[in-house]
């Protein structure tokens, strides 16, 4: 064999050796969602609200990409151990979680960072707002005072403080009860309880002047006559409660606060993927009988959110509720 040939051999043998490495180096990722089912953890047991969002997305997802969905209850520690478990997860987008405002926006200010156990920023990627409610101050309906204003007169001329409850220590509704106190310039006193029904039924006793708390629980005995919802705290009146005046438009511009629910998963999904899943959820939260579903559990449907825009949300709830808690000295422990 010449020289030039046996170089030709030995160029051809080497192309030969290296073809199954340089097409396998250059094969293209397999499309998402067909190499394993998709995860929704819900941090919470089944039945709730959050399980019941998680099913219908994972329906959507399901009906918009193919592959499957699968929703994994991991509940424990007030919702942390199903989120650090997402946190724990590879970012290819194959684990998503069904968040909230408790998660997501109050824990990081309630918690050291090693009994929180996840960094709600740098290992989530934050895909959307799903719904978003109000939160409100609640009174009897034969109370003396008729409207924010006039319940600042009353506990500033008792001398007292305004003693209010709540679902519990660190809760929501425990927070918006002491920002209403910073912003309203009153003083405040929680009364803790186990949960929304035991806190409303020490309201209707005469045991609280006030109950702090979404309107989820409560609209069976607003809609009785029974309580009056003195201000809720969001921008704008609440779509089917047109009547209930915001604390905005009493005057507190900065008493805004809203339990919510958003999409998430884990940290360093690819960009695409995350923005597909954003417009899905925008998709399904136009639906109409998406909308009715989130209405009636006293929610207002969400979804218009980009990705940066509801990353920058939850980064903005974090702050917010981080300075609440500083303020009021708020411990859990």
């Amino acid at each position: 064999m010449s020289s030039i040939n046996r170089r030709n051999a030995l160029g051809a043998g080497a192309a030969l050796l290296a073809a199954p490495w340089s097409a396998q180096a250059q094969s293209p990722t397999p499309p998402w969602p067909t190499t394993k089912p998709v995860k929704i953890v819900v941090a919470f047991a089944p039945g709730g609200s959050l399980d019941a969002l998680a099913r219908r997305i994972g329906k959507h997802v399901e009906a918009s990409f193919g592959g499957s969905v699968v929703v994994e209850n991991l509940s424990g520690a007030g919702g942390r151990i199903g989120t650090q478990a997402v946190a724990r997860a590879p970012g290819d987008g194959y684990t998503l979680i069904t968040t909230s405002s408790a998660a997501h926006g109050v824990a990081p200010g309630l918690y050291p960072k090693a009994e929180l156990g996840y960094e709600p920023m740098g290992q989530f990627t934050h895909i959307g707002l799903i719904t978003s409610g109000p939160m409100a101050l609640i009174v009897k309906a034969d109370a003396p005072y008729k409207n924010l204003g006039q319940l600042v007169e009353y506990v500033k001329a008792k001398d007292q403080p305004m003693f209010y409850g709540s679902g519990g220590i660190g809760s929501l509704g425990h927070l918006t009860g002491a920002l209403v106190g910073q912003k309203l310039a009153m003083p405040v006193q929680h009364v803790s309880y186990r949960g929304s029904a035991p806190a409303l039924q020490d309201l209707l006793a005469g045991n609280v002047m006030a109950v702090c708390d979404n309107l989820s629980s409560h609209m069976a005995q607003f809609r009785a006559g029974n309580i009056r919802l003195l201000g809720v705290a969001s921008a704008t009146r609440f779509p089917t409660l047109p009547e209930v005046p915001t604390f905005v438009e009493q005057g507190y511009p900065d008493v805004v606060a809203n339990a919510w629910y958003g999409l998430s998963g884990s940290g360093g999904i690819p960009p695409e993927i995350a923005g597909r899943l954003n417009t899905a959820l925008g998709e399904l939260m136009r639906q109409d009988e998406m909308r009715r579903f989130v209405l009636d559990m006293a929610m207002k449907p969400e979804g218009q959110m980009s990705v940066a825009e509801y990353t920058r949300f939850v980064g903005s709830e974090i702050g917010k509720w981080s300075q609440v808690i500083k303020a009021a000295n708020i411990t859990v422990s």
